[in-house]
């Protein structure tokens, strides 16, 4: 018969005991054994952890300070009221430019339209410059009547010259030497004034667009053919822009009392603001604005009230505010209808809220938080609801306890150090 190994042991074990006055020690200690054996072994318990640091980090002093780290307690002001009003883009008339010829003429050629981008220096319109051709006419004729006085003043200096030699051996009389000398400072004054007059008109030719070198060519060669090409005047942009404007086709009669073209720089443009006369009193110059458009769904362009109107339109009973808007990429049209969020603050009341720096807030799994200093060196994570900002600080509506100390210089360092500490906890 094959005996179970532990029931062999139990029968010499039994059988020692009969043998052995230690009986009833023996057998207690084996029961002892037998139920020691025949239970479960406990799973030990693990106490959790204490949620007491949690949200909380802790910098050295000597970390801070080598951090520039800052704080600074709540403020309260006055409460920010949201103005909306409508609006339309509009261009800044500093940065327009009305182009319009200088002199009378016919148009020959246009060399832009409507919508044309346009750099400093590039051609706008050619026209036969009516002026042009009189006062090129008029500087030939000043250069003919040059020579003609430098011939005669050459005389007179001859005769003076021969009138002084025949005093010398008084053949003649001092008071014919003193006609001569007269006679020669006539002719050198009428030099001078015909030099004169001859600048006059190249500084003429010059404003109508001709250079030196085209000048100089007119008083060297005294071709017909070169005159009629001198009168054609060729317009050009004074500034880069967008044309916005265009009048006129060539064989029109020109002249400087109409502007042909008009030229627009759009990197900056005005938002002309309707503001009802209930909202005039909240808003002030200097106050910040933000403009969107249908065109350009969830963007917003931001800028500052330059101006608000005098006068209130006696149909709609409102005045313009002026809104100056950046705009490099040009994507503000104009004309577009716009609608504007302009920030106000109430100024005739007594209730105040609570406001801090927008350097103290952070973004912590996507929610504003601000990190509170406990002591020297532990500080905590206080999530917290916003309201409207105004300039550097924000409303504050829910988070805060009262006058409390908050981080504003190194509050990105102790949100990189509470990331850091929860990774650690995770592994």
């Amino acid at each position: 018969m094959i005996v179970h190994p532990f029931v062999r042991f139990a029968l010499r074990t039994w059988s020692f005991a009969l043998r052995t006055p230690l009986l009833p020690t023996v057998i207690i200690t084996a029961g002892l054994a037998l139920a020691a054996c025949s239970r479960a072994p406990e799973e030990k318990k693990v106490e959790p952890k204490g949620e007491q640091g949690a949200g909380k980090v802790t910098i050295s002093a000597e970390a801070q300070a080598r951090f520039g780290f800052a704080t600074a307690r709540p403020q309260r002001i006055a409460p920010v009221r949201l103005i909306e009003a409508t609006a339309a883009i509009a261009p800044d008339p500093a940065r327009v430019a009305h182009i319009a010829p200088l002199a009378k003429g016919r148009l020959e050629r246009v060399h832009v339209q409507v919508g044309d981008s346009v750099n400093r220096g590039a051609p706008l319109f050619e026209y036969d410059n009516i002026e042009l051709g009189e006062a090129v006419g008029d500087y030939l004729a000043e250069l003919a009547d040059l020579q003609k006085d430098l011939a005669l003043l050459e005389h007179h200096r001859e005769m003076l010259d021969r009138a002084r030699l025949l005093l010398e051996k008084e053949a003649i009389a001092r008071k014919e030497v003193h006609v001569r000398e007269t006679e020669y400072r006539v002719a050198e004054a009428t030099v001078t004034n015909r030099r004169a007059k001859i600048g006059r008109v190249k500084e003429k030719l010059h404003r109508f667009g001709m250079i030196e070198e085209q000048i100089t060519a007119l008083s060297a060669e005294h071709d017909p053919s070169r005159l009629r090409q001198a009168s054609p005047t060729v317009v050009r942009a004074p500034i880069s822009g967008v044309i916005i404007t265009h009048e006129g086709a060539p064989g029109e009669v020109i002249g400087p009392e109409k502007a042909l073209l008009s030229i627009a720089d759009l990197s900056s443009v005005w938002t002309l603001v309707d503001i009802y006369e209930k909202d005039l009193a909240q808003v002030r110059r200097g106050a910040t604005a933000d403009v969107s458009v249908e065109a350009y769904p969830g963007e917003t362009f931001h800028g500052t009230i330059g101006y608000v109107s005098d006068l209130i339109d006696p149909q709609t009973r409102t005045a313009k505010a002026r809104v100056k808007i950046p705009n490099p990429q040009r994507k503000l049209k104009l004309g577009m209808f716009a609608t504007v969020r302009l920030r106000a603050q109430v100024t005739n009341g007594t209730a105040t809220v609570v406001a801090i720096p927008s350097s103290a807030i952070q973004r912590v799994d996507g929610e504003p938080s601000v990190f509170v200093k406990l002591d020297t060196d532990t500080f905590e994570q206080r999530k917290v609801r916003l309201g409207l900002t105004s300039g550097d600080l924000v409303e504050v509506t829910e988070g805060l306890k009262g006058d409390e100390d908050l981080v504003t210089t190194g509050s990105f360092s102790l949100k990189s150090e509470l990331l850091k500490e929860r990774i650690g906890e995770g592994n």
